[in-house]
């Protein structure tokens, strides 16, 4: 499968594969943190633990909401953080306007086109088989509120599972709220690993209802907890503007 020209440009039409560069990754890793710190108040998670201490015998897929063009800049430093060799199914035409992101483990999708669609999900099982490596999809396919019910996710997530085997399987929920600072804050939450294997029984649909369901829990423990000021559980990854003695607020600088 191949996108390239000799000049290394991607081919009008063509599907575009990633293309990762770990020394790219590593600069950028510093860009991206710098970015955020100036945008946002601070970038803080919840659940880090469970990619952490992740079982490494099978690939990860992390589900995420799509609720800004900030989200991929997000999952990155969250994965990052975690230390996974991790990749992104992005929209085709965001992707060659930004096409640096194949350097970060970026490939195309066009959810419009069955068949360019299931050419994105092939190749997203051949970079997962018999693997360890991260995969970051945003299963809505387009930007949602926050708070928007319920939650429509199309069926690539399962599709992808179908065709590798086995994964470990995680919802994230990410959401941009206003606290007590002039700039946003970022929070995520990143549920349980779940251990999926697919046969006879695999339904692919249902496994879609599934994750949906888990997602729209974990978009709401963000809620909730916000409402209740109760962020203590939420490491902070990017914190260059936190000040001491806000209630709620836990300090791991």
């Amino acid at each position: 499968m191949t996108d390239q020209t000799s000049s290394g440009s991607p081919v009008a039409g063509a599907m575009i594969t990633a293309r990762k560069s770990a020394w790219f990754e590593r600069v950028f890793a510093i860009y991206n943190r710098n970015l955020i710190a100036r945008r946002f108040e601070g970038l803080r998670v919840a659940g880090l633990e469970h990619l952490r201490r992740r079982p490494r015998e099978a690939p990860l897929l992390l589900y995420a909401n799509h609720s800004s063009w900030w989200d991929g800049l997000v999952a990155f430093q969250v994965g990052r953080a975690a230390a996974l060799d991790q990749y992104v199914m992005m929209e085709e035409k965001q992707l060659r306007a930004y096409p640096l992101f194949r350097r970060l483990g970026a490939f195309s999708v066009v959810r419009e086109s069955p068949r360019e669609a299931a050419r994105s999900l092939e190749y997203a099982r051949h970079l997962l088989r018999g693997t360890n490596r991260a995969l970051w999809i945003f299963p809505q396919g387009e930007t949602r509120p926050n708070d928007y019910r319920p939650l429509k996710l199309y069926t690539g997530a399962a599709r992808i599972i179908e065709g590798t085997g086995e994964v470990y399987a995680a919802p994230v929920g990410m959401r941009y709220e206003f606290l007590e600072e002039f700039r946003p804050e970022i929070l995520v939450r990143i549920g349980p690993l779940e251990h999926v294997t697919t046969g006879s029984a695999f339904d692919p649909k249902r496994a879609t209802r599934d994750f949906a369901v888990s997602l729209t829990g974990t978009l709401d423990k963000i809620r909730a907890d916000i409402l209740q000021s109760n962020l203590a559980e939420y490491e902070e990854l990017v914190a260059q503007h936190r000040r001491e003695g806000k209630i709620g607020y836990a300090r791991h600088l």
